[in-house]
């Protein structure tokens, strides 16, 4: 009996060590912020407040700042129409949705948003219409200007106003081509800054938010 009992002991010693083990290798390793920043991303110290919001889906569903409660949001201001800058970011968090799907990593408590900051021509409907064009799971929104660049100011987003002509859009094209980071209390938590490479926005992505 003693000896089973040693065999068994060590059998259940040998199970613990090698789930440690693995569960050290699949688990994403925890960065520092400096190593963040050398990856793309910058985090906030301590993570900024932002104001109550009001956007539009499709079928007139609201997206506002209790939306973000409870979940890490990826922030996208870009357009439409934006002919490389909007495609190309978007089509690289598709492909981080992809890479963590294929991971198994946790998704319930993750959401990825495209706000237009074109809203004179991107209704609500046509902004998530696009959105979902690079992945279901992405939500497009959009509203009237004011309320844009009340966000967009909060978050560090350069959206120029318009000019007096209204069929001029140059203003767009001065925007910031960041992804904004929001943590599961709603806060401004950082930015992922260009180039994005899917490697490195993996890396960061899944330090930060991992439980």
């Amino acid at each position: 009996m003693t000896i089973k009992r040693n065999i068994l002991l060590i059998a259940l010693f040998i199970f613990v060590v090698l789930t440690l083990f693995i569960n050290k290798l699949t688990k994403p390793r925890v960065l520092s912020a400096n190593e963040l920043l050398i990856n793309g991303l910058f985090l906030f110290e301590t993570p900024k407040e932002i104001s109550d919001f009001s956007f539009y889906s499709s079928n007139g569903k609201e997206f506002n700042k209790s939306n973000l409660n409870n979940k890490w949001t990826l922030m996208y201001f870009g357009f439409t129409r934006c002919p490389d800058e909007c495609p190309t970011t978007m089509y690289q968090i598709s492909k981080l949705i992809k890479v963590l799907r294929e991971k198994d990593y946790p998704l319930d408590d993750k959401q990825w948003v495209l706000v237009s900051i074109d809203p004179e021509r991107d209704t609500p409907e046509d902004i998530n219409k696009y959105a979902k064009g690079f992945d279901e799971a992405f939500i497009g929104v959009s509203n009237i200007r004011p309320m844009l660049i009340s966000l967009a100011t909060q978050l560090s987003v350069n959206n120029v106003m318009p000019g007096s002509d209204s069929m001029d859009h140059s203003h767009l094209d001065n925007h910031v081509n960041n992804i904004i980071l929001l943590n599961p209390n709603g806060e401004f938590a950082g930015v992922f800054r260009p180039p994005f490479d899917i490697s490195r926005l993996s890396l960061t992505y899944q330090s930060v938010t991992q439980d």
